[in-house]
């Protein structure tokens, strides 16, 4: 083979290469990751100085460490994302201490797989299950409350809620507060429809773009300012991940901001 044949069939290699690893990259189901918006991580927040936050960081380790969180992981995202370093014997020395309680455990009901409500209006996610499995090690019961986490500070020093879990991401500014150890990483998307010609930010001129009222997503949007541009229309849905995704599917938009999770969850 010459050399400008062997240059030509390993051009064609690459590029077969990069499409096969785009299409796994960028395609999830029937939908397309069109841009990567930002990455979060997330992390569950607690009162500053308050000893809930021990116990309950001490049996994330256990249930990363019996392979309770990989399980729950795998049932919500396919695969286990949970990066928390395990221990088997965290509680060993925390559990004579602990009197039974109801904790208050404040979560995003709209983002589902992380946190959300079922059908029938009852709190489930990925972050619900991990609140129940970690409470029951402890021998606490559990209380959900919907909470805008953004607002994580206000609601854990007004007492509303005891913790906040369930979509609430790590935030360097919040100095108020105590956080856990990360668990998990999240990535925010600008997702289409996988046969749409929106392929990115820069093909949503006279577009349809919409997201949930949710102020991780609001950010997304704000910081990039040709996706507030673009588009004919941005339009806030109510009803979280999944009236965007629904709105999606019906045709109602062209676009979505969400999470790449949640693209999996509702394939």
């Amino acid at each position: 083979m010459n050399i400008k044949k062997r240059g030509a069939a390993l051009f064609l290699a690459l590029a077969l290469f990069c499409s096969l690893n785009a299409c796994t990259i960028n395609d999830v189901g029937k939908y397309r990751v069109a841009e990567k918006l930002s990455e979060q991580s997330f992390c569950v927040a607690f009162r500053s100085g308050d000893k809930v936050g021990l116990a309950v960081n001490a049996a994330l380790e256990v249930l990363s460490a019996n392979g309770k969180a990989k399980e729950l992981s795998v049932k919500w995202f396919g695969e286990d994302g949970v990066i928390l370093q395990g221990d088997g014997e965290a509680l060993d020395e925390i559990l004579p201490e602990l009197e039974p309680r109801t904790l208050l455990v404040g979560y995003d009901s709209g983002r589902l797989p992380f946190s959300g409500r079922s059908k029938t209006g009852l709190p489930t996610g990925f972050d619900v299950e991990m609140a129940k499995e970690a409470c029951a090690l402890l021998g606490w019961k559990t209380k959900f409350i919907a909470v805008d986490v953004s607002k994580a500070e206000v609601e854990l020093n007004s007492g509303n809620v005891d913790c906040v879990w369930g979509g609430f991401a790590y935030d360097e500014n919040l100095k108020k507060i105590d956080t856990s150890p990360v668990y998990m990483t999240n990535t925010i998307v600008l997702a289409s429809l996988s046969g749409s010609d929106v392929r990115g930010i820069s093909s949503l001129s006279g577009k349809t773009l919409s997201l949930s009222e949710n102020s991780y997503f609001n950010a997304a949007l704000e910081s990039r300012e040709a996706m507030k541009e673009k588009p004919a229309f941005i339009v806030r849905l109510l009803g979280g991940s999944g009236a965007c995704i629904e709105a999606l599917n019906e045709g109602s938009c062209d676009a979505i901001i969400t999470d790449r999770a949640a693209l999996y969850h509702y394939r």
